[in-house]
């Protein structure tokens, strides 16, 4: 983790003082011969700051006072960040050794972005691998889905493309990937989707975490609908009554739980048993979406 630095790693991280060290030890063992740096954007009140300062002296350490959203989280990494090519890690999730060199061999070949695959960190846990299901389903390892028919995630960016496109919307709870990298598709970006560069994502294994997990999903989805434009299974913004109310309770979790099976059976058959005994738990999270949808859709815009 040098000062000349190729490439940066940001890590978001709100409240992750117990968190913390999954990620920065995964990259602190990465196996890439060239320098980068890791870059903790810290918010929250909970010494997550003083603990990084403390333990990982190496990394560099971004602190702000009150919340911050994804969004500006992620650009308050990118504005201090030193390397060509930027990388975004959530401080829930760890990575293979060869994360950050498969990366950059893709970006040195020309790509603008570079995205890969999103492994469950939580096998052993019913709830923690239905949300893994529902929510990464279109980035599982596998070389059966390649991931162009969508929107990529978990990017990592030649700096050159984010100042042609822009950064991340900083008003809206979640999604601000999915903004962002719709912005680069349609500037006509070069994206190289690789499984074999894995995040192992450790998301909520407690039922109400993860009811409360898609619940702000779910409300972060009609912000992007409402203030940016994005169409969703949602449906349009401001809309009301009882046709407002069966496209979110009804067909979105119903197209979403289809969907996610579709990529399953084409990508890892394998796992079509576990999702189909995990529907109710994954039906609860797809409603509790709909819950935090309804809830943003009542507010109306703002």
């Amino acid at each position: 983790m040098s000062e000349v630095a190729v490439a940066s790693v940001v890590v978001p991280a709100y409240r992750a003082r117990d968190r913390i060290d999954v990620p920065l030890r995964s990259l602190a063992a990465q196996d890439v011969a060239e320098p980068f740096e890791v870059i903790v954007v810290a918010s929250g009140d909970d010494g997550c700051a003083p603990y990084v300062r403390e333990r990982w002296p190496e990394v560099r350490l971004v602190v702000a006072e009150g919340r911050l959203l994804p969004g500006a989280a992620r650009n308050a990494g990118v504005a201090v960040a030193r390397g060509r090519w930027i990388a975004f890690l959530a401080d829930d999730c760890a990575v293979d050794t060869d994360w950050l060199r498969r990366r950059l061999e893709r970006h040195r070949r020309g790509f603008d972005a570079v995205g890969g695959a999103v492994a469950n960190g939580t096998p052993r846990s019913p709830v923690g691998t239905a949300g893994w299901l529902i929510e990464y389903s279109a980035a599982l390892p596998s070389t059966r889905l390649p991931g162009h028919g969508e929107i990529p995630h978990t990017l990592s960016y030649d700096r050159a493309l984010l100042e042609r496109v822009g950064l991340f919307p900083e008003d809206i709870r979640t999604g601000e990937d999915t903004l962002l990298n719709q912005r680069a598709l349609a500037a006509g970006a070069r994206v190289s989707i690789e499984p074999e560069v894995r995040i192992l994502h450790r998301g909520p294994t407690r039922l109400r975490e993860l009811l409360r997990h898609h619940h702000a999903h779910g409300r972060g989805l009609v912000q992007c609908v409402e203030r940016h434009g994005f169409e969703a299974n949602t449906g349009p913004p401001g809309q009301q009554g009882p046709r407002a109310a069966l496209r979110v309770w009804v067909r979105y979790p119903a197209l979403r739980w289809w969907a996610a099976l579709r990529r399953i059976a084409r990508g890892r058959p394998s796992l079509l048993p576990a999702y189909l005994v995990l529907t109710p738990i994954i039906w609860a999270a797809l409603l509790s979406t709909a819950r935090g949808a309804w809830a943003e859709l009542s507010a109306g815009p703002g």
